[in-house]
């Protein structure tokens, strides 16, 4: 029978309740969760290293206090307009290595053994030029490699990679996924972490992908037992959207919580996490933003309830 983990991304918080005994007591008292996925928009993990250490020590202080685990890291907005491992130039993606050696750094401070996200996008140049773009994502896939191998040795056990639906950030078929983490996995040794998949209800929006690949519960019927991680935002299939459950936007939206329930029990997966992770414009009301995100806890928390897997 599945079994189904459930909880929020912290992204939420950012910049509206950044002090971790707020967004604990949030999160256990408002939200009735006890699952967090902590993003690096919080704090950046290249800072200072006694601030970091700090930092964690008053996150892992909060998290206890409330009931609060913490199941994994993963990279936020800000790191994710960089390039990466696919910037164009070589300090470019070398920064790209220091940046997720210093994230691997930081969630090993917090003892957790997961962290995940996106590894780059490259610009538009490098992309259209065949050649180039050919060089650039085998530099980036060894270099993927050698991450895992460092993550290992941290203890990190599992790097989530989200896909996305922009082709300059990787692929965006089913096909070429699986075939990318049985490329990478095939070359990383027993030590290292293990290269699997978050998956992402809103990001089977791609331009350059076949219909089918624009489905979001084929992703997950396919992909879905390679997945033990899935993003949990409402969108219209047309732009990733990272809209709220509630009825406004349920009404527009693609994303039906039995439906994805349904597609997870296909792809065969005996557990998995399923994660809110909606975003909100900085501007927006603060208390319609909690009571947005109140509403999307509930949305899903009663389905799961009726589904009895929970």
């Amino acid at each position: 029978m599945l079994k189904v983990n459930f909880g929020i991304c912290t992204n939420f918080t950012i910049k509206r309740w950044s002090d971790p005994d707020d967004w604990a007591r949030i999160i256990k008292n408002d939200l009735g969760l006890d699952l967090v996925q902590l993003s690096f928009d919080q704090f950046d993990p290249r800072g200072n290293s006694n601030y970091v250490k700090s930092y964690c020590d008053k996150v892992m202080t909060a998290c206890n206090r409330h009931g609060i685990n913490i199941h994994s890291t993963f990279t936020g907005l800000s790191i994710y307009s960089h390039n990466l491992l696919y910037h164009p130039l070589l300090e470019g993606r070398l920064d790209g290595l220091d940046w997720f050696e210093s994230a691997f750094k930081m969630t090993s401070y917090y003892g957790v053994t997961a962290t995940g996200g996106p590894f780059g996008g490259m610009d538009v140049n490098t992309f259209q030029d065949t050649s180039k773009r050919k060089y650039y994502e085998t530099w980036a896939e060894e270099a993927l490699v050698n991450l895992l191998q460092l993550a290992g040795n941290k203890g990190i056990k599992d790097f989530y990679w989200e896909p996305t639906p922009v082709r300059r950030e990787g692929p965006v078929t089913v096909k070429e996924t699986k075939e990318l983490m049985d490329r990478i996995n095939s070359l990383t040794d027993e030590n290292s972490a293990n290269f699997s998949l978050c998956l992402d209800t809103g990001h089977a929006t791609s331009p350059m992908a076949w219909d089918t690949d624009r489905n979001p519960y084929h992703w997950i019927e396919k992909l879905g037992r390679y997945a033990p991680v899935i993003h949990l935002q409402q969108s219209d299939g047309v732009l990733d959207r990272h809209w709220p459950f509630t009825p406004e936007y349920n009404k527009n939206g693609i994303i039906d919580a039995n439906m994805l329930i349904d597609a997870i029990e296909k792809s065969s997966l005996d557990e998995t996490t399923l994660l809110i992770e909606v975003g909100h414009p900085f501007e927006e009301n603060d208390d319609k933003v909690l009571d947005e995100v109140k509403q999307s806890v509930y949305y899903w928390r009663e389905a799961l309830i009726k589904r009895e897997i929970i």
